[in-house]
């Protein structure tokens, strides 16, 4: 695979313009405290002065310190070695590799950071400005080294059968589905810095229908009480009536086998989807259904390796798995670098290079203009078709209050994101140019879990669905296991719309000194981004709610999580893990924060974009989160199918 590292990077004030985040502008604008850089060309110094040795500094990264080694002379800095830090794996790759050997050939500071991982960018620089200091260098003569790149003014022409935008799921999903299906040369452009997009902070989580009986959890008698009043649901009623008895007879072939493990189906999925929102779409969700377990087979086949299945947030069936390699959805990209290089697949990854057209011939899309990071302009021709995989829009605050209808914002409500750089609606802004209908624009998934400080996902700790949720008030407010928009609809009720996720030892998913998502345990508490206690009381003072007020909640919901029977707010699944009772206990403070877009550019059922007035765009495809429906991890199956499909015809 070639990484074509022909990025376009944003200034730290660019950056700075766009942060939604007191903590980013805090971490960035600590730099320094000089003047504003003059041009380039017209500074730098002759000579540098130092004490010469090995001098250990500290910045502030994503999810905490830093911590860095840098060596002087008398007159240079000759060494960075990164130390210990907690910053994603691939998102901040590229910093680690580019800005220390910058700052060693420039003798410079004041460098641009890398657009895609710029707090991991500032982190370094901050770190080495301490260590600057230590030696008793001169950092406003450092940052007049710094020399930016000139901008080209070349245009290059490029030619493929496949041009993708975006590397995320859907993007190198349908890179490989292509190549696999034979397709002669495949490029990717990618407006960040790295492979893999929202995938790499989420959960990673994909469903898994057809999981090995290993995987599965048991089919327990409050899931059987699930499943039972799905079927019963009204909803389930207004379902074709023979895909209603399809369930219904695969559910009892199971209860004849003896099966204890977790009865699922692509019918089943369907349904459950249909339950969120409306049996009308049932064939939908069901050919969905179908193409994530077509998938799931695939990565089967190829020897992809999962953990065990559980329900997550607003998705209670434990029907979803993620990659037993690395940390969140970092495991897909390792497994798609993997099938690329075994098979020597002709795809090629351009990153820093955001698409900013589209190329047609008549009224036929043939490819995209893309400008990469040192300006050099490409006109990317591709024979069998281009395809949009650029994701939503949760990470533009503008396009959001915009299609808002159904949260209760104001325009001076901050409107933080779990998203990655780069989701700001791109692919959907280019095919509405081009008159494409877009549909659902304002179904705005929050996430109801997100970081009080940062608007993650990755720094939650406990079981997403078997656990209790608290107001800073220390008092149970909904069902746990609900969907996530009525989580948050309830979660925006709360004090500070805050929550407290309770866990416990069993529930915590603690492992050693980590969490789930690989995250310090010790940090996390350091930065107030967790408490843990041995007593419930402990805990309550931590959180700054009245002892006895938790310790009620906490003992009222032990005795329904016992009992299995919820009559407070109705929460059908528990296991004989849920009551929280062994110590130490946990609580994760919460958060709303803007996390995936259900609406986007509607498709044909061979991907390809379509007017308002039905007839496809020819040549231009799209999948994943830039399109109208189902969306997140498993937007890898869909850009599968599409890049296969391309071929396949």
């Amino acid at each position: 695979m070639t990484y074509a590292y022909l990025n376009h990077r944003m200034s730290r004030r660019t950056f700075l313009a766009g942060a939604t985040l007191a903590g980013v502008n805090l971490a960035v604008f600590g730099l320094s405290g000089c003047a504003p850089k003059t041009p380039a060309a017209a500074t730098g110094t002759d000579t540098l002065a130092f004490t010469p040795g090995t001098y250990t500094g500290t910045g502030e990264g994503k999810f905490g310190p830093l911590t860095l080694q840098a060596t002087f002379t008398d007159s240079a800095i000759t060494d960075i070695a990164i130390g210990e830090h907690e910053e994603t794996e691939r998102v901040s790759d590229r910093a680690f590799d580019e800005i220390p050997a910058t700052i060693i050939d420039q003798q410079a500071l004041g460098i641009d950071t890398i657009t895609g991982c710029t707090l991991t960018s500032a982190a370094i620089l901050a770190a080495v400005t301490d260590c600057v200091k230590q030696a008793g260098g001169d950092v406003c003569a450092m940052e007049k080294n710094y020399r930016a790149p000139e901008l080209s003014a070349d245009v290059v022409e490029l030619e493929c059968d496949f041009v993708i935008a975006g590397a995320g799921a859907a993007g190198m999903g349908a890179a490989v589905g292509a190549a696999q299906a034979g397709a002669g040369k495949v490029i990717v452009l990618e407006k960040g810095s790295n492979v893999g997009g929202n995938a790499l902070v989420s959960g990673g989580y994909l469903e898994y229908v057809n999981a090995p009986a290993d995987l599965r959890v048991p089919m327990t008698p409050e899931l059987t009480r699930q499943l039972e009043a799905d079927l019963a649901n009204p909803i389930a009623a207004e379902i074709p009536p023979e895909e209603l008895a399809k369930i219904k007879e695969r559910y009892a072939a199971w209860q004849a086998s003896g099966d204890t493990t977790l009865f699922d189906c692509e019918e089943l999925m369907a349904l459950q989807e249909c339950l969120l929102y409306g049996a009308d779409g049932y064939y939908g969700s069901l050919d969905f259904a179908q193409c994530v377990s077509a998938f799931d087979a695939f990565l089967d086949e190829n020897g992809f390796a999962w953990k065990p299945c559980i329900g997550i947030v607003g998705y209670p069936w434990p029907h979803w798995s993620a990659p037993d390699d690395g940390f969140c959805g970092q495991g897909y990209f390792n497994f798609f670098d993997k099938q690329i290089a075994e098979n020597d697949y002709p795809v090629e990854i351009m990153l820093n290079t955001p698409v900013t057209a589209l190329l047609k011939d008549g009224d036929r899309v043939v490819g995209f203009t893309a400008v990469a990071e040192d300006g050099t302009t490409y006109h990317v021709r591709a024979s069998r078709g281009a395809l949009l995989a650029t994701g939503g829009f949760s990470g533009n605050p503008d396009m959001l209050r915009e299609y808002n209808t159904i949260w209760p914002w104001d325009e001076n409500t901050p409107l933080p994101t779990t998203n990655v750089y780069g989701h700001h609606g791109d692919g959907i802004k280019l095919a509405l140019e081009e008159g494409a209908e877009v549909a659902l624009m304002d179904s705005l998934m929050m996430f109801p879990f997100a970081d009080v400080k940062n608007g993650c996902d990755e720094t939650t700790v406990g079981e997403d669905t078997d656990c209790l949720l608290v107001n800073k008030n220390g008092e149970r407010f909904v069902d746990e296991t609900l969907d996530r928009y009525t989580m948050t609809e309830a979660l925006m009720k709360q004090p500070d719309e805050v929550l407290f996720l309770i866990s416990d030892k069993d529930t915590s998913r603690v492992e050693g000194e980590y969490s789930y998502y690989g995250r310090s345990i010790q940090r996390l508490l350091d930065q107030g981004q967790l408490h843990r206690a041995d007593t419930l009381e402990e805990l309550a003072e931590q959180m700054g709610c009245d002892p006895a007020t938790f310790k009620a909640t906490v003992e009222r919901y032990n005795e329904i999580a016992r009992a299995g029977e919820d009559p407070d707010f109705g929460r059908m699944i528990f296991t004989e893990r849920s009551p929280i009772e062994n110590p130490p206990f946990y609580a994760s403070p919460r958060t709303w924060a803007a996390h995936i877009t259900e609406g986007g550019v509607v498709t044909d059922e061979i991907s390809q974009v379509l007017r308002e007035d039905g007839t496809a765009i020819e040549g231009l495809f799209a999948a994943g989160e830039v399109t109208v429906g189902m969306s997140g991890v498993s937007s890898m199956a869909l850009g599968y199918a599409c890049g296969a499909g391309v071929f396949s015809a």
